[in-house]
Order: structure tokens, then sequence, then C-alpha cells
């Protein structure tokens, strides 16, 4: 969501505290998966639920078209807000803060060179690469080095499906609280896995990060195809509630055997039905919980940032054998994410808004959801 972005004022339920809590809890996934390689047993390797950090990725993917589908479709089918003015409102609300992680990483690399500390890994701090991704195109086959912000190929990605949104949403219009969104969404995935297998030969929950963009335009126009199922309807919190149960336990049980293009398939349904059911449920969020969504995308965007600091600085001091020390390096992330949130990204945001603001003749949609 994501990448993970925090509300900004549109149009949607603000009873949505199961989505609040589901999106900080697979960003923190996020964290603990690429932070898991620096700990002083390879988490990977000690429990397996570790190699499935593509859920989390997907999920963040998923939510991202239904959240916006939720938030943005009113305004849209309405005409309160145009196609371009949307995407607009994407990029500028993502940019800046991948522009501000790239800045630092870099001062970073050049100061450590400066005093003579070389990068453990220096293929991933190629000059050439940081230009892709201060441009966003590092998903878009420019490049093949993970490297720097390395998480952020989701926005890269998200940036087409954030032009083809508009679009997407009003040839979805028919399908507007109807059962046909949901095959629409099945349809979607499955076209998806194929092309993915058979032009790209590879499985579509596999591809690498620079084919990122074919990896979400599937996954984005599934959970955009939710959203227009739930507009309009009301699912009850009986019916959400034992949806939610069901798929949660299904995607559990999907992940016990060896994983095949079959069970990462289901996983995906699985990931799509719980995110419809939580906000199903219509639960409350209180301040405290909408804090911690609204950290999530700066937990997610700045959490590269914060592990070559902290695990730097854990090798420097001969510390990488302390599971204290590596245990910190997560407090860490999250207390960064924080600051970088209320200090940093959010002042930003509120001044490119008030710099975007339209006319009072033509009131912005309220609404808490981004």
């Amino acid at each position: 969501m994501p990448p993970i972005q925090p509300a900004e004022r549109v149009t949607t339920s603000s009873r949505a505290g199961a989505l609040d809590a589901l999106r900080f809890l697979a960003a923190a996934f996020i964290v603990l998966y690429h932070f898991g390689t620096e700990a002083p047993v390879d988490l990977a390797s000690s429990a397996d639920i570790f190699h499935r950090g593509w859920l989390a990725t997907d999920f963040f993917l998923i939510l991202s078209g239904y959240i916006l589908g939720r938030a943005y479709g009113g305004a849209l089918d309405s005409g309160r807000l145009g196609g371009r003015q949307f995407l607009v409102r994407r990029i500028v609300r993502v940019w800046p803060a991948q522009l501000i992680v790239l800045a630092s990483l870099a001062a970073l690399v050049l100061v450590a060179g400066f005093v003579g500390i070389s990068p453990g890994n220096p293929e991933r701090f190629q000059w050439p690469d940081l230009v892709a991704q201060a441009g966003l195109v590092h998903a878009l086959g420019v490049t093949e080095q993970a490297g720097w912000n390395e998480p952020s190929w989701t926005l890269s990605a998200l940036i087409i499906c954030y032009a083809a949104f508009p679009v997407a949403w009003w040839c979805s219009r028919r399908l507007r609280g109807s059962v046909g969104a949901l095959l629409a969404g099945l349809v979607t995935l499955t076209i998806g896995a194929a092309a993915s297998a058979w032009i790209l030969d590879r499985s579509l929950f596999d591809l690498p990060f620079y084919q990122g963009v074919w990896r979400a335009l599937p996954l984005f126009g599934l959970g955009l195809l939710m959203a227009r199922f739930v507009d309009g309807r009301n699912l009850g919190r009986a019916g959400s509630l034992a949806t939610c149960l069901a798929a949660l336990g299904a995607l559990i049980a999907l992940q016990a055997p060896e994983r095949t293009e079959a069970t990462a398939f289901a996983s995906i349904l699985a990931i799509a039905a719980i995110i419809v059911a939580a906000d199903g449920l219509r639960l409350p969020s209180p301040p405290p919980l909408k804090a911690v969504a609204d950290v999530s995308f700066a937990l997610f965007i700045s959490h590269a940032l914060v592990g070559a600091v902290w695990f730097g600085l854990i090798e420097v001091l001969g510390l990488g054998d302390n599971w204290l020390a590596w245990g910190l390096g997560l407090v860490a992330a999250v207390g960064f994410a924080w600051a970088f949130h209320y200090l940093i990204d959010a002042p930003i945001q509120r001044g490119l808004r008030t710099a975007m603001a339209r006319p009072r003749s033509q009131p912005e949609p309220q609404g808490r959801f981004a």
C-alpha cells in the first residue's frame, strides 16, 4: 500500500479498524522479513514463514487497489475528481518520501566512503540505479540490480497502476455491487498468472522487482474489482466475520505444504477475501490504531535506511551475533518511521495539499482513507 499510504481526506467509512490493523501488521512483517537476514541466525533458515514474504507484498498491492476504490471511487464516479487530478495526487503522495530516503542513503554512502568505510555489498549502491529509483522507474525493466531503497519497487509499479485506475474504475462501473465484480477479479488474476507463465516464463508471484509492474497490475486490479463488489453493498458483520476467519484459516493451511502455483493462486484469493471481510466488519479505528496505520507507509519506505545504518553500526561494533542488538533494530525502525511521518512526511503532505487545494466552489470529498 504498498505500499501502505496514510490517510488523506477522501470519501469512505471511518470504521476501518480491521484494515488499519492489517496495514500495520503487514508492514511490520515486511520489515521483519527484510531484517531477518541480519539476525544472528537467518530467520528464513529457522522458520518457513520467512520464505513467504511475498504474501505481505502482494497483500499491499491488492489492498492498494481496494482502498483506492473505496476512497476515491465515489468522487470519480460523480465527476468531482478527474483522472489526471487523481494521478497527480497519488504521485505527490509517494514521491517526496522516496526522494528523501534516497537522498539520505546517498549521503550515508558518501560519508561512509569519506571516512574509509565501504558498503559490504557495494553492487547494491550503484549511482545509475539511484537515478532510476529517484525517477520511480526501476520496476519497469530499466535495471536488474536491487539496491538503495529496495522495497520501493512497489511504488514504481503502483505509479502505472495509478495511471490505469481511473479508466479501469470507469470500465467496471456496470459491475457495481454485483457478483460479476468477483468473477472479473478472478479472471483478472487468472489472465495475469497465465500471461506471466507464458510470456515471461515465470510465476506471477515470483517475478523479480524489475518486472514488478507486471506483478502489480493484476493484483491491484483484483483489489479494485473487490472494491466494486462491495460498492453499495452491506456485507453484514456476522457474514464478514465468518468469511474473515474462514479465509484466514485457508491462508494458514495453504502455507503448510510446499508452495505450488495452485497454492500461491489460492493464497492470493484468500488474502482478497480477508481484505473485503475485514472492511465489512466495520470496526472503529481508535486514535492509537489510526496512528500506527498512518505510520505504516513511513515504516515501509524508510526501513531500508534504518537497516543500513543500524546493522552497519552493529557490524562495526562487533555485535552481529547479539539478539538484543538485532531486536533493537526493529524498535529503531518503528521509532524512526514515527518521527519520519510526523516530523517530515505529514508536514510536507499538508503543504502540498494546501498548494494544490481546489477553489471552495469545488470542495474536496471528505473522508479518511488513502
